[in-house]
């Protein structure tokens, strides 16, 4: 019993001694607040040569499945459809007419004159029946917050406007308004 008090006498003199050393090393340091700040977000316009972000692939991912449409097989990737050429897959945008059974997953829900649209990567989407979605035709009128960096620019009587699967957008405040759409030339 001797030898254990002095054991804790010794381990707590030892400990005493230690704390001036701790505390030596103790340094204080002002504290301060940082305060951030929201930057306001400046769009990049981008004219003519638009760099595009992946127009082809070499491989698809795992899994992917054609869509067959008019003996044309489309494979979806992440809301783009892709179709093969000379050994890669080159982005597409599906014929007017092409049916889903879902809509990808980063497509927006639109109304324009009391119809009721979806919109998803330069793409509109119609429900035609209870399960299937179709793909139509761009309606006039319609506003879209962003385009795809797919959207090439051109002058359209003397307005600034872009083209996007044969729709023609103009800047608009809220973002792009379709103001006419192409019709392809026999």
């Amino acid at each position: 019993m001797k030898s254990f008090r002095l054991l804790v006498a010794l381990f707590s003199f030892s400990f005493l001694l230690s704390a001036e050393y701790i505390e030596a090393q103790v340094v204080r340091r002002p504290v301060t607040n940082t305060i951030r700040q929201k930057r306001k977000i400046k769009r990049k316009v981008r004219r003519q040569n638009r760099r595009v972000f992946r127009r082809t692939l070499r491989r698809l991912p795992a899994n992917t499945r054609p869509l067959v449409f008019r003996n044309v097989s489309y494979y979806p990737v992440r809301g783009m459809y892709f179709i093969r050429r000379q050994g890669v897959y080159v982005r597409t945008f599906p014929p007017r007419g092409f049916r889903l059974r879902a809509l990808p997953a980063t497509a927006i829900a639109l109304t324009v004159n009391g119809n009721r649209y979806n919109y998803a990567d330069g793409i509109f989407y119609q429900k035609s029946n209870e399960e299937d979605y179709e793909i139509i035709e761009p309606p006039i009128g319609a506003i879209v917050e962003e385009l795809p960096e797919d959207a090439t620019e051109l002058d359209f009587d003397g307005l600034t406007a872009y083209e996007l699967n044969k729709a023609v957008y103009k800047v608009v405040e809220d973002g792009y308004e379709i103001i006419d759409v192409l019709e392809v030339e026999d």
